[in-house]
């Protein structure tokens, strides 16, 4: 290892560094040499999911130069996988504060990601932030975003060439997105996509007319 240059070691580390983030973390253990090298790819493949691992991302990439944070390939969901498995919605209070905390670190770790995107999950279990969060989401500049794919009640992408780069998007959780193929909308805010990938539909007689009609 000694007898390879720095960027050789670089190049190595960013080829190694694309799984949910574990890789990176490792190295950093390793020596201060190889901490600093692979200090770039410390966040570019991560996967977040909860309150708890959300606000722990957001105070950690708040405070560190953007070219430390090149985050290429993320996966976000709001609730951890045992709270969407549960599927349990409170309206209380307390509950609906802890949503609205939820959706803030949501957008906030978007914000953070979007100018080096290239591929992005995104789960959004909770109904009462789903569409806000979705919506800003397709609001959102990603200029190097190539894969998206998206699961929770989501409004239809419109922004002209939010996503420029874009050729394949999965859309889950609308169970009849009447309207996503019409009035061009969707050719707009994704001049480059091929590949569209609809799930999760029940009784959308009036949708598949529409994919019919666009055929």
């Amino acid at each position: 290892m000694d007898a390879l240059p720095l960027e050789i070691h670089a190049h190595i580390f960013e080829f190694a560094c694309i799984d949910d983030g574990t890789t990176a973390r490792s190295l950093a253990l390793v020596s201060r040499y190889v901490r600093e090298v692979a200090a770039p790819y410390l966040y570019q493949s991560i996967a977040i999911s909860g309150m708890e691992q959300m606000s722990e991302i957001v105070g950690r990439l708040d405070v560190i130069p953007p070219h430390l944070r090149r985050i290429r390939h993320l996966f976000l969901s709001d609730w951890t996988h045992s709270q969407a498995k549960e599927r349990v919605v409170r309206a209380s209070e307390e509950a609906q504060d802890r949503y609205e905390a939820e959706k803030t670190l949501a957008l906030r770790i978007l914000a953070l990601a979007a100018p080096t995107l290239e591929t992005l999950a995104v789960v959004v279990s909770c109904p009462y932030t789903g569409p806000s969060v979705l919506g800003s989401l397709f609001s959102t500049p990603l200029p190097h975003l190539v894969d998206l794919a998206v699961h929770g009640f989501y409004p239809f992408p419109h922004v002209p060439r939010s996503v420029p780069r874009l050729e394949r998007l999965h859309l889950s959780g609308n169970r009849n997105p009447h309207g996503l193929l019409q009035l061009g909308a969707l050719d707009a805010a994704c001049p480059s996509l091929t590949h569209l990938h609809v799930s999760g539909l029940v009784a959308a007689i009036s949708f598949v007319e529409e994919l019919r009609a666009a055929l």
